[in-house]
């Protein structure tokens, strides 16, 4: 989709987001409280993903854009840059907020009149969510306990079935969605608890996991879990927002797979450790979080305990 160049449906507003799958869905939170006529600029397959659930008007791949153009001392009408953003009115953006000048640079290309920059994470001592603050930060009230599902794609939910079948898992009855996984080591609880609490909890259960468990977990682990449980592995953003949509519930630890569930709509239950859950929960109508200063100390009863009121 080509850049919001006018204010057709409110303000033009630029949105930026370099994050991970779980940031980027946090900060579509932030922008559907904005108003006006978002265009986001996310990396891979996250700027249309957001598109498409109807947070922002525009995608543009981030990964796609001459960004360092920001960092260099190029007169702006020698740049590629503001030609593929667009103009807009307002930038609020989660890139380059630590660098002034590059901020200032990227505000001039998008010509807009007003500028936020906003951190990645709380500065120490906050206390609340990271959501709540960059509500702060731009005056926009942010009720935690008020946020709708967003609304899913009838495409996502065809290629989640084809997904899903080729998975091994009857699309007809209901299924447990299970993300063991993370972008950080000491984010995961163990994988064999996950694998006990599938055993103990019954019915289908199906294993998701990302680039990050491909590459990190030994081949003979990855193959072990397939031969007891379905797994889908490195499934597109679409088809992951139609099976986590399409899950009676869904658990996992604190990632991106976790924020989308929420997003959705699914019944979540996400697992803190060492990473703050008062800061970075996932948000969500359904959304239940059971956090521990040490992963040994939380058990599999606590979280068959917890998912059991979920279902």
């Amino acid at each position: 989709m080509n850049p919001t160049s006018d204010n057709a449906g409110g303000e033009s507003v630029l949105a930026i987001h370099s994050g991970a799958l779980g940031d980027v869905v946090l900060f579509g939170r932030l922008l559907a409280c904005l108003g006006g006529r978002v265009t986001l600029v996310a990396g891979g397959q996250k700027a249309r993903l957001l598109r498409d659930a109807g947070v922002a008007a525009g995608a543009i791949d981030f990964d796609s854009l001459p960004m360092h153009e920001i960092f260099t001392d190029e007169p702006l009408e020698r740049c590629a840059l503001p030609g593929r953003l667009g103009r807009h009115g307002r930038l609020v953006s989660c890139f380059a907020g630590d660098d002034a000048r590059a901020a200032q640079r990227l505000a001039a290309m998008c010509s807009a009149a007003t500028a936020s920059m906003l951190p990645v994470r709380p500065p120490a001592g906050f206390r609340g969510h990271l959501l709540e603050l960059w509500g702060d930060l731009l005056g926009v009230r942010i009720d935690l306990s008020a946020q709708a599902a967003w609304p899913v794609a009838d495409a996502w939910r065809a290629q989640a079935r084809e997904a899903l079948r080729g998975a091994g898992i009857d699309v007809g009855k209901p299924y447990l969605a299970i993300h063991p996984g993370s972008g950080g080591r000491e984010k995961c609880w163990p994988l064999d608890r996950f694998r006990e609490l599938a055993r103990r909890a019954g019915g289908q259960c199906l294993f998701l996991l990302g680039p990050a468990e491909c590459d990190r977990w030994p081949v003979r682990e990855i193959e072990s879990l397939g031969r007891e449980f379905p797994t889908l592995a490195n499934p597109s953003l679409d088809a992951l927002a139609g099976v986590l949509a399409g899950a009676a519930a869904y658990a996992g630890n604190d990632s991106g797979v976790s924020h989308l569930a929420a997003a959705v709509g699914t019944r979540t239950l996400a697992l803190f450790g060492p990473s703050r859950a008062d800061h970075f929960a996932p948000v969500g109508p359904a959304v239940t979080v059971l956090a521990r200063d040490r992963f040994e100390t939380l058990a599999v009863s606590d979280v068959l305990s917890a998912l059991e009121t979920l279902r």
